[in-house]
């Protein structure tokens, strides 16, 4: 297991570095308006993929190991097409993504919602190491048609980001659907009404509370935009990717967590342990990971980004407090999700979307009549208090399922002997396959 953890997160690592590369690339070319532009259209895009995983993506873990595999996969490729075509078109109707840039918006949502799909089903036959391949590849196809277009066609539009990012997604798709799909039989549609239900079930709940969590993640760049403009809301998304980073490591094992939860067969006391286990793990990188990244003078994050995002730092202080305390939540979610005690997850996004609702929106006047930097800073104060209202109801659940106490989430020297031991179990094998 810990061989692909390190996988894992040598994978995510690698992808956070590509990515931080590409972040500087667009706030240099296309400037804190173009980055507001990217943040609405990625926005767009993954609120709708929320809609197409109740049938497909995330469900799939769960789902394929108990029910028919080609069932599956047709329901999830069928339904992504007719909810992206129909979400799409919701959006443009209330100027929810950028107007002038639809038709490059259906076309990526489509190709995302099926890359999606095909990394699911990798992930639930436990196929690791392609999994974390085809991510790694996504994000360099992405990187290597984005400095075509800008230095070999000099084409410095922020169109040139989406067409990108629609074929990165697209390439990897087509890469992937064989060995996505490889072992599937044909074993005809009798029974599928009865398995779409099923699905529904177990989708609706788990992506009830993605929705609820995304709109809590990001509700607030709607908020942002109509009260302080499309320069302001770069800016925070700059802020935000810089301070979410900080969750490469509990993302990374948390992807591993769920897949070994999900096939312990309701094993408590592994769930339990390995949780406990990652949570630390979690809690004391993002620690560390935050204090690093506030330490930075803000002359550094000029340099790097361009004169416009200097302002950012005092974004990084207040996401910081957030950000490091739903590190732990990333883990405990993944825990219930495991257990299939998706109800949990759901109340917990809830309740920290409705913090963010409620805050967000009463704050809009205020917001309007401040300068655009204390409105962000405002707005990132609301997003950590959402973050850890979230984290503690999670905290409190897990604390009564799994039965533990505060004491069982300090790090002891156990914990270190646990990890030696792993490291050299996976060298051994390593050894011996030489």
């Amino acid at each position: 297991m810990l061989k692909k953890i390190f996988g894992t997160f040598g994978t995510r690592l690698l992808c956070v570095l590509i990515s931080f590369g590409l972040v500087i690339v667009n706030t240099n070319y296309f400037h804190a308006e173009g980055v507001g532009t990217i943040g609405l259209f990625v926005l767009g895009i993954s609120i709708l993929q929320i809609f197409t995983s109740v049938l497909g993506s995330d469900s799939i873990v769960y789902t394929l190991p108990r029910y028919d595999h080609f069932q599956i996969i047709f329901i999830a490729y069928l339904s992504s097409i007719i909810i992206n075509l129909i979400g799409s078109g919701i959006m443009f109707i209330f100027k929810l993504i950028p107007m002038e840039y639809f038709g490059l918006f259906i076309f990526s949502t489509i190709c995302v919602s099926f890359y999606s799909i095909n990394m699911q089903i990798l992930l639930s036959k436990k196929k690791i190491a392609l999994y974390n391949i085809c991510s790694l590849m996504q994000i360099v196809m992405l990187a290597i048609w984005l400095c075509y277009f800008i230095f070999i066609r000099n084409h410095q539009q922020v169109s040139s980001y989406f067409i990108a990012y629609s074929l990165s997604y697209l390439i990897i798709t087509i890469i992937s659907i064989i060995p996505a799909i490889k072992g599937t039989q044909y074993k005809g549609f009798s029974g599928i009404c009865d398995l779409l239900k099923q699905l529904a079930k177990y989708g609706i709940t788990i992506q009830l509370a993605n929705l609820a969590q995304m709109l809590n993640y990001r509700l607030n760049y709607y908020i942002i935009e109509f009260c302080s403009g499309r320069k302001a809301l770069g800016i925070y998304d700059l802020g935000t990717k810089l301070s979410e980073s900080i969750w490469i490591l509990p993302k990374s094992i948390s992807t591993i967590q769920y897949t070994h939860i999900s096939n312990c067969h309701n094993d408590k006391q592994y769930a339990k342990k390995i949780t406990l286990a990652f949570t630390k793990l979690s809690i004391y990188f993002a620690l560390i990971a935050i204090i690093v990244l506030l330490c930075l003078p803000k002359e550094i994050f000029a340099f790097i980004f361009g004169p416009e995002f200097i302002e950012v730092k005092p974004v990084l202080y207040v996401l910081g407090i957030g950000i490091f305390i739903f590190s732990a939540n990333v883990i405990l979610a993944h825990y219930f999700s495991g257990l299939g005690k998706f109800k949990i997850n759901t109340i917990a996004s809830i309740i920290g979307l409705i913090v963010t609702a409620v805050l967000g929106f009463a704050s809009i006047p205020l917001l309007k009549s401040l300068p655009y930097l204390q409105a962000l800073t405002l707005v990132g104060i609301i997003t950590s208090i959402s973050y850890t209202t979230s984290c503690i109801y999670s905290f409190i659940c897990f604390k009564k399922d799994a039965d533990v106490t505060l004491k069982d989430f300090l790090l002891q020297k156990e914990d270190f002997y646990l990890l030696q031991v792993e490291i050299k179990k996976t060298f051994n094998r390593n050894e011996e396959k030489r």
